[in-house]
């Protein structure tokens, strides 16, 4: 095991879990190989209400290893679940991953590294995804949904910002700004985020902090996915107008590629031989009419224009 310097922070893992049997071995594992010394740092979990076993596992694995700890949020959602872990940390640098996330060996220590700049308040490593064994899973990861390089870019109507699935702040960062914003199921990272921006604090991306990523495995889960994002979208603009700068947002970009799928699923079964990229097209209007469609609701519940 590596020697603990005593100028490393002490640092709490937080992990938030919901029914994550499918990937809870793996991601308890490969943080119990972390590099960083394990005397510098805990694991928090907080389960939000599972019913697939995951309590159980989790209770012998923190049984088993003194370091790890399994709290209860009886509300639903990331941002309770996390919120509940940061109360109850030690932590100087708080690091989030997420129960469907398996991380390197070295994720920890790189993303801590981040914080050697003092200027930096929060930073954000890379998502992997992760070998897919489904259809959708094969187009999430062609398509990189969630790509932590695109959403760090700026751009005009999005500032950047950082996923939680791979994330770290410092505790002073919260106990300035508060906490994740519980009413929201997605979009929390980026209005954390951008509650940083406008308080005068920076972002860092650290590439070399790298986690896989398991992404939803059938139509239907992804489906409800991109709709919950495009009511994120729009929820988090209509939260942030002042400082983003403007009134309303309407993204042509969204429209130009539901056009784009649209003759791609038409076109694609008749030339391509590969059986995936006959599908692609489809799967393509699927990801960007449901997010459309969330932008709708997501507009219409908080009376702005984001479409």
């Amino acid at each position: 095991m590596t020697t603990a310097s005593p100028e490393l922070p002490f640092v709490s893992v937080i992990v938030p879990v919901l029914n994550g049997m499918p990937t809870l071995g793996q991601l308890l594992d490969q943080l119990a190989a972390q590099t960083y010394p394990l005397e510098r740092w805990e694991l928090v979990v907080v389960d939000n209400g599972s019913t697939d076993g995951s309590v159980e596992y989790l209770n012998q694995f923190c049984a088993n290893h003194p370091w790890a700890r399994l709290l209860h949020e009886e509300r639903r959602g990331p941002s309770a679940a996390r919120n509940t872990g940061i109360r109850a940390s030690r932590g100087e640098i708080l690091a989030f991953i997420d129960s469907d996330c398996i991380p390197g060996p070295t994720w920890l220590a790189e993303l801590v590294s981040a914080f050697t700049d003092r200027t930096v308040w929060a930073a954000g490593g890379l998502l992997k995804s992760a070998a897919p064994t489904t259809l959708t899973e094969a187009f999430s990861a062609r398509q990189e949904i969630l790509n932590q390089e695109d959403f760090f870019k700026a751009r005009p109507y999005k500032p950047p910002f950082l996923l939680t699935a791979n994330f770290a702040a410092r505790r002073a960062v919260f106990e300035r700004i508060g906490l994740f914003e519980e009413s929201l199921r997605v979009g929390e990272d980026a209005d954390f985020c951008w509650r940083i921006l406008d308080a005068g604090g920076k972002l860092a991306l650290v590439r070399g902090a790298i986690v896989a990523h398991r992404h939803r495995s059938n139509l239907k889960s992804f489906a409800r996915q991109m709709f919950y994002y495009g009511i994120g979208s729009a929820t988090t603009f209509a939260r942030h107008r002042e400082f983003i700068g403007h009134k309303f947002w309407i993204d042509a970009t969204s429209y130009r590629c539901v056009l784009k799928a649209m003759v791609k699923a038409l076109l694609y079964p008749f030339i391509k031989r590969d059986p995936y990229l006959r599908r692609e097209g489809w799967l393509e209007l699927v990801r960007y009419i449901c997010f459309l469609a969330g932008r709708v609701v997501g507009s219409w519940r908080n009376k702005v224009v984001c479409l």
